[in-house]
Order: structure tokens, then sequence, then C-alpha cells
């Protein structure tokens, strides 16, 4: 099964991101899978499983929350065409290819979750402290072939980056 979100922006844009793990964390944090360093973003926010021939979002307990097709979810099977959105960032998940046709700019619209939505969500407390990162080993520490970087960075090579 070959699972990929596509970073969707208001201007039309998009931008792959092949899903290669079982369980990938989305998070601001160094040592998550795809790495989106922004406020709206928690350290460890959500996680996609992909496994025997379906993919799940779990949301990690983060502030902000992780919403699918607008709803704000703790754990929810996904389908192809379905829109996550984290941080203020959207993406469409595409499952063997499909959805095939993507119009970038209705996407986006379409998967930020409605500010009235938003507001009746949990408020953060601003004096709680973030719990301190768990120990991470560090053979995955080391092992920086599953790792993405908010820019997507696929390799080391800077220069082949696909632009935000």
């Amino acid at each position: 099964m070959e699972v990929v979100l596509i970073r969707v922006t208001e201007s039309g844009q998009q931008q792959p991101v092949p899903l290669t793990r079982e369980k990938t964390i989305i998070g601001r944090m160094d040592d998550c899978h795809l790495r989106i360093p922004i406020a709206g973003v928690s350290r460890k926010h959500c996680e996609i499983v992909v496994e025997d021939g379906s993919v799940t979002i779990n949301d990690l307990g983060s502030s902000n929350g992780t919403y699918v097709n607008q709803d704000r979810i703790e754990s929810i099977p996904v389908s192809a065409g379905d829109l996550l959105s984290v941080g203020g960032l959207v993406f469409v998940v595409s499952v063997n290819g499909e959805p095939e046709d993507i119009d970038a700019g209705i996407m986006y619209e379409d998967g930020l979750p409605d500010v009235a939505d938003a507001s009746a969500a949990p408020s953060p407390v601003a004096s709680a402290p973030e719990p301190a990162p768990k120990a991470v080993p560090a053979s995955i520490l080391n092992d920086d072939s599953s790792m993405m970087d908010f820019e997507f960075d696929f390799d080391d090579d800077e220069e082949d980056q696909p632009p935000l």
C-alpha cells in the first residue's frame, strides 16, 4: 500500500510526502519522522499508522488538535481524499495514487478547521509546562533515512529541496 500525504497550500501548490514507515510521527521535535517546527504543532503532535491495508491517524495529546475533514479527532481511520490539518498545514491523504486530481487551493480551504470548531476545542493552559521529551534510542537518532524536516528534505542535497 502506497500512502502519500500531499501538502496543499492556499496558492494552489502541492508537495508530496511519501510515508514509508508503518508508523510516522508528526511533530516539531528533531526525532519526529515528519518535522514541522512551527508553534501550532506540538512536540509529538500525531502519528499515522499504515498497517493491514488501512491508514489510521492518532492524535498524541496535541495542544491545538489534529483535524481530519475539519473535525478534531483522537483516533480515526482515513481513506484516500481525506484532509488532515496539523498546525495550520493541510495535507490530502493519497492511497495508491487516489485521488488522482487534486485542486490544491480548494482542498486547502476545505481542510482547515472551522473557526467555531477550533474555538470549541479546549484551550491549552498557558502556565502548564510541556512534559519533558522521552529518551530516544541512539539508533533512531542516528538514522536520518526515515526522518523528514519541515522542508521535506528527502536527501542531504539542499539544492534539490522542493520549495514550500
